[in-house]
């Protein structure tokens, strides 16, 4: 098979100068930058990564390398995500393969036992196990083209707008998506806090350590025990001080800690409350897993070739729902708004790809 390159210097082709794509990243950095004075460019922000690591990736292999495209039996395509070794032994579960703790599974042997089942039974399994598997084109776009793709749970307003340097973030969330948000905040002037787990650190640190310290860049670090009552009663008091909390876990994960939002916010402070998710907070979308390139396919936003889809990029859904996650907050807080702000990697690529569909739409209407 032969591979691509992809690297800072060879964009991914959606992304080539006039394309409805690159036009509509170009608007979303233009809001950022008038609401922050931060100008910005959406093109290295989606190669940011892979800009260090050099990462290939093959026709239906993600750049990562741990997502692959695969046909049910009922025609359609998915993308199974094996990016942590439960994933491995969840998907060996539910095809009766036999796959150690430290073992991988054989993806030849693996696409053929997913062309045995329906894509509907794979995703119910994957909801109810936690395996971040999606189905190409499952969610669709709501919004429309210049719209934040966000949903919005105002709690109050006519609330005194601080400057910018003096507000406080605190960073609960982990990987890119996230971490990109707080560091775009971190570069407007924010004074960011980045907040791990002492049992469960961020994913991030393990990969290359560069990307890493770019996002980490001149935030400040706490580590707590999230297990200990002693822990929880730290992480209630620093959330309690911040203007705004960054997280981006599954809703019950917070509530496992007594951590509940809607009481939180109920007290004005913090001002906002910004949740990354895969698929959203509500319902059986709450309870999804999604990394970046399981979640761009279920957006769409895939090349299509004539023998299946290929990943655009490297999970680009990440980077998309970072920047629109920070501009997000910087309009809700210069709109003086205190609000739970819910943004899904699913649903920002989805609103991505509708442009090139519209686009696609038009042009084949004129011809």
């Amino acid at each position: 098979m032969r591979k691509r390159l992809m690297n800072g210097a060879s964009l991914m082709k959606y992304l080539r100068e006039g394309s409805p794509e690159l036009q509509q990243l170009r608007w979303l950095a233009s809001e950022f930058e008038s609401l922050s004075g931060l100008a910005i460019n959406p093109q290295e922000i989606l190669t940011q990564r892979v800009r260090h690591t050099g990462w290939q990736a093959g026709p239906s292999q993600s750049v990562g390398g741990s997502c692959h495209f695969m046909m049910t039996s009922d025609d359609e395509w998915v993308a199974i995500n094996l990016a942590r070794p439960e994933d491995h032994e969840l998907v060996g579960i539910f095809f009766s393969l036999e796959v150690g703790s430290n073992e991988k599974l054989d993806i030849s042997k693996l696409r053929n036992d997913v062309q045995s089942c329906t894509s509907a039974n794979l995703i119910e399994y994957a909801i109810d196990v936690g395996l971040p598997i999606s189905r190409l084109n499952e969610v669709p776009n709501e919004y429309l083209s210049h719209e934040l793709p966000v949903r919005v749970q105002e709690v109050s307003q006519g609330l005194t707008a601080p400057k910018l340097k003096q507000l406080k973030v605190v960073d609960l969330s982990s990987l890119w998506a996230g971490p990109l948000c707080s560091h775009l905040l971190q570069q407007a002037g924010f004074a960011v806090t980045k907040v791990e787990s002492t049992h469960r650190p961020d994913g991030a640190r393990f990969g290359h350590p560069h990307f890493f310290a770019e996002l980490d860049e001149g935030k400040s670090h706490v580590e707590i025990d999230f297990r200990s009552l002693l822990g929880i009663s730290e992480l209630r008091a620093l959330i309690e001080t911040a203007d705004v909390v960054i997280e981006g876990s599954r809703p019950r994960a917070l509530q496992q800690l007594g951590i509940e939002v809607d009481e939180i916010m109920g007290n004005a402070q913090p001002q906002v409350w910004l949740s990354i998710t895969g698929y959203g907070r509500i319902g059986l979308a709450g309870q999804r897993v999604g990394f970046g390139d399981d979640c761009a396919a279920a957006g769409g936003l895939v090349d299509f070739m004539p023998d299946g889809p290929q990943f655009l990029g490297d999970a680009v859904a990440d980077p998309i729902s970072g920047l629109v996650a920070a501009t997000a907050i910087l309009r809700a807080i210069t709109e003086q708004k205190s609000c739970l702000i819910g943004v899904s990697l699913a649903e920002s690529a989805a609103w991505l790809n509708s442009v090139r569909e519209n686009h696609e739409s038009r042009r084949d209407s004129n011809s």
